[in-house]
This record gives C-alpha cells, structure tokens and sequence, in this order.
C-alpha cells in the first residue's frame, strides 16, 4: 500500500514544455502502479486533511505497461475530474492481463483541501514503465 511519503520520496518531478513530469521507482510492479496512482493525487491536492474513508477502484487491462499505466491513471483522474474524490492512500493488485487500483480517500472538498495543480490529461508522451533487475522503474507526463 503507498501511503504517507513525502513527494521527494514517492517521486521526483522534471521539467518538460507545457507539461509536468515525473519519474518513480518501486521494488514490485504492482507498487510501481499504486505508488504513480499516489503520486498523481499529490500532484493535485495537498494530502494533508484527505481521510481515508471511502474507496474507489480503477483498473485496466492492456498489452503493454506503457498502456496499462496510461489507462490506470487516466481511469483515477476521471474519478477526481467527474467524481470528485480525492485519495490519499493506494493499492494495487494484479489481475489476469492487467492492474487493478483501490483508491482510499473522500470526496473533494475546497474549504479542507488544497488544490495544486489542474492536471488535464495523462500523456503518451515519453511515457515509459520498465523493469530493470529487481527494480520497476516509470516515467510519466501529465497535461496541465
């Protein structure tokens, strides 16, 4: 389960044009998953004040990392963007021929929460999920 890290920890930001970027690491590609969905909630909202109350789950099914990334995360911003829930703690769990991940948190609420960053959409650009010995590696762009 991801939870509780500063951003310096769970992840580390770079600059691109007209778009944010990050880069992740993690020991298992499943928490590779849960730790890039945390990081997409950090980036829009301070997680100080989020409860982990309720929970939502996001899952994909694709052929490759790169799309199973893509469409996981896509699926979690949907459900901030249309739901209005925010999360402040991740799961993830493999499932035949994707990821699946539980989002813990609680709906949106502006007089509580800090938003960040308006994030858009989640890119194809650069976007890259590989393993590298024991190591799972990702780097992500958003549209802001």
């Amino acid at each position: 389960m991801a939870k509780d890290r500063s951003r310096k920890d769970l992840f580390r930001e770079f600059e691109h044009t007209g778009d944010l970027g990050i880069e992740l690491e993690a020991q298992a590609r499943k928490e590779l998953f849960a730790r890039a969905a945390l990081a997409l909630g950090r980036l829009m909202v301070a997680p100080e004040g989020i409860s982990p109350g309720e929970s939502r789950v996001v899952e994909a099914v694709a052929e490759s990392d790169e799309d199973l990334m893509h469409d996981v995360l896509a699926a979690a911003l949907n459900v901030f963007l249309a739901d209005g829930f925010i999360w402040c703690e991740t799961r993830a769990e493999e499932i035949p021929g994707g990821i699946a991940v539980t989002l813990s948190g609680e709906r949106f609420d502006p007089r509580r929460h800090q938003l960040l960053t308006e994030i858009k959409a989640v890119t194809y650009h650069e976007l890259k999920v590989e393993r590298s010995g024991r190591r799972w590696s990702a780097r992500i762009l958003f549209d802001v």
